[in-house]
């Protein structure tokens, strides 16, 4: 009894020696955070460099003070680190660094800030893209068109864009990604859809929309970006696609709020008609993925931007 009393208490001892090992080192060690990437888009064309900046603003740390030594480094996916600075104090402007994706595919951008003396722990930040060829990532639209053409489709009496305008001349690209121009189309108001399609070709009216029909699965493309299927299966709606309509769920940009963002991506699909209802107002129709057919809708003349279809 007398040595199991003893083992216990050793055991104890080795069990408060441990814990205040931690505590010691958790304590004596603080840790840095709130660093922040600021720089770089989603989806870039093969070979197109992306610019990054540190941002310091940030930064803080879990103990007292700020360490007065710190040091700034990045890399790309598994690629060796770069180390911009051992010493920020003294390169005050080693904070930016550019990257170029010579392959296609996905990238991670991740940068540090660290303590070279270990006493704290470092603080990451990290920003993703894609490299891309705009001509490859999109497939399942019916239609072929020749090298920079638009695909096009007769329906009815009139002759129809099969795909999503993309005139740079008014509107935004996704994202904020000229890449995806020809992929996704661009985005524009009311106001710039007016004028946005190329010559020989019009806005359609509300009336012309409506003669392509209620049932939106034969508008709807069966479509594919980069191996993901873009409308969500729902067994509501059966996607034929049989006018050879293409659309795409694209979705929105609302410029209302205090800044531009897109909204409903894999869940709308949304374009301007050319009849306003007021001043402020203009109608549009759209496509919501869980809905078997065609909606009507109205919206902001200035800080909706939507995809536009021309006709002729």
């Amino acid at each position: 009894m007398k040595k199991l009393s003893i083992y216990l208490a050793a055991a104890l001892c080795l069990i408060m020696a441990y814990s205040c090992k931690d505590d010691e080192e958790t304590t004596t060690k603080p840790s840095l955070s709130g660093l922040y990437l600021d720089g770089g888009i989603a989806y870039v064309a093969k070979g197109e460099t992306q610019h990054y900046t540190i941002d310091l603003s940030t930064l803080t740390t879990s103990g007292d003070d700020m360490p007065v030594v710190m040091g700034l480094c990045w890399h790309a996916n598994s690629a060796k680190y770069d180390t911009l600075t051992t010493d920020i104090r003294l390169e005050p402007d080693k904070n930016t660094f550019s990257y170029r994706a010579d392959t296609l595919g996905t990238y991670t951008i991740t940068c540090y800030i660290f303590t070279p003396d270990n006493s704290h722990y470092s603080a990451s930040a990290e920003s993703k893209f894609q490299a891309i060829d705009p001509t490859k990532v999109l497939s399942g639209l019916a239609g072929t068109a020749a090298p920079g053409q638009y695909l096009t489709q007769t329906i009815g009496s009139l002759t129809w864009l099969a795909e999503n305008l993309h005139e740079a001349s008014s509107g935004a690209p996704y994202q904020g990604c000229e890449v995806m121009n020809t992929v996704f189309g661009r985005y524009y108001t009311y106001e710039e859809a007016l004028t946005a399609c190329p010559a020989g070709w019009r806005l359609p009216t509300a009336a012309e929309w409506d003669a392509l029909g209620t049932d939106a699965g034969k508008l709807m493309a069966d479509a594919t970006f980069i191996e993901s299927k873009l409308w969500p299966y729902c067994k509501e709606v059966k996607i034929t696609n049989d006018t050879g309509f293409n659309a795409i769920p694209v979705g929105y940009i609302d410029n209302s709020a205090y800044y531009t963002t897109n909204v409903g991506e894999k869940e709308y699909a949304a374009f301007w008609t050319a009849d306003a209802k007021d001043a402020t107002l203009a109608h549009y129709r759209y496509i919501y993925a869980k809905n078997p057919t065609v909606q009507k809708g109205e919206g902001s003349r200035t800080s909706l931007a939507l995809s536009v279809r021309c006709v002729k």
